[in-house]
């Protein structure tokens, strides 16, 4: 019972993701719930770090016409659910001790350990660096722990209204979901497709999950980086410079220079400098002149200067590992943690639709899109017109 709720707080943790540093309060609103205001602060600020993750993950989704008003729609709709969940907390009178309070603020603090210019770990400078992300965010130490009270109030909330509604993960539910996606990797087309005419949505599941796994345990090699950054409107001189440069470092490796050292001296990408710029490339997931080199040279080798869409790059192979098998022993705890955090997100979405049924919510925000969603309702509800005249 215990591992079952010690699964179901990592499952309600992850679900929840209310941790994050949110704008200055102002007057301006984007919506409010029985009356109080969900702030246009807060949703910018949100929306701009939403967008920021898709641009360095996902650029070609936000060349989709109105797609930051789909990532906007989605922003406020979870602002919503948080302001829902703030106030079901309260009506239930939760109460966040002093000594809560003080580890949440620590667990904060504990992530700016690391100095982002060096990337080397600075415990001295945790506070500091703390301190400046909320003048940053325009907000005062003593408004950011009210935020994060309420974010706890709702945590407690939220184990107070699942751990009685949510089923706990048995080990048949995990080996279950392991024969499903067993299938999938192992392109067993007879279980596939029952699978698929019995229950989509678990095809679907299984698919994902075995696409992450074929990743994971897909063949592997461990590179030394060094990169220099090129953009698409970098004059071609300054293109020109770089490549120069790149060719420099590789002749001082050529020389005897220690990798782990010209990383430090070269190499643009900050975040990689405490490792020495080590990293892991998994088959087919890196870009193609990349992969190429690094799958097949020899280990101990460096890849002369690579050439790709964001800059330039030399690698040194470090090691390498082959494509390996996985079995139900290997992930039986993910598998579980998975399935607790499938149930509680489930039980959460149907816990905040009844407490959104139930309030006064009202949107002052448009969109750029909503023009066009009027325009389209019309020509259907014209269209069923039209079909039922004849």
């Amino acid at each position: 019972m215990k591992k079952a709720n010690k699964l179901f707080l990592a499952a309600l943790l992850a679900v929840l993701g209310m941790n994050n540093l949110q704008a200055k309060v102002m007057e301006s609103s984007v919506a409010t719930v029985n009356g109080r205001p969900v702030l246009a602060s807060e949703y910018d600020n949100y929306l701009e770090g939403v967008v920021a993750q898709y641009k360095a993950a996902a650029p070609d989704f936000l060349k989709q016409p109105y797609a930051q008003d789909l990532l906007g729609r989605e922003v406020l709709k979870e602002l919503i659910s948080k302001e829902l969940l703030y106030q079901a907390a309260e009506e239930a009178k939760i109460q966040v001790k002093d000594s809560e309070l003080d580890a949440g603020l620590n667990e904060i603090k504990a992530r700016f350990m690391v100095d982002e210019t060096t990337g080397k770990p600075d415990t001295k400078g945790a506070d500091k660096r703390f301190t400046e992300a909320l003048k940053k965010q325009g907000m005062s130490l003593k408004a950011y722990k009210n935020k994060l009270s309420k974010d706890i109030a709702v945590r407690k909330l939220m184990e107070q209204k699942l751990q009685a509604t949510v089923t706990p993960v048995e080990e048949a539910d995990a080996k279950a979901l392991y024969a499903n996606v067993e299938a999938v990797m192992k392109n067993n087309t007879k279980k596939i497709k029952a699978l698929e005419k019995e229950n989509p949505v678990k095809l679907k599941e299984a698919q994902a999950i075995a696409a992450k796994l074929k990743q994971l345990t897909g063949e592997q090699v461990r590179i030394g980086h060094i990169y220099l950054a090129t953009t698409k409107d970098m004059k071609p001189e300054e293109i020109a410079k770089k490549e120069a440069l790149a060719k420099q470092i590789k002749k001082e490796l050529d020389g005897g220079m220690d990798f782990s050292v010209a990383v430090k001296k070269y190499t643009e990408d900050k975040n990689a400098i405490a490792s020495g710029g080590d990293m892991i490339l998994i088959k087919g997931i890196a870009p193609k002149a990349i992969d190429d080199k690094a799958f097949t040279l020899a280990v101990g080798k460096v890849s002369d200067p690579i050439k790709s869409e964001v800059g330039i790059h030399i690698i040194k192979i470090k090691e390498k590992r082959a494509e390996r098998s996985i079995s139900y022993e290997d992930i039986s705890r993910d598998l579980a943690q998975y399935l607790a955090q499938q149930r509680v997100q489930t039980a959460m979405g149907k816990y905040i639709e009844e407490l959104y049924n139930k309030a006064d919510v009202k949107i002052t925000k448009t969109f750029e899109s909503d023009a066009l969603l009027k325009e389209e309702a019309a020509k259907q509800t014209d269209a069923k017109k039209a079909e039922v005249k004849k």
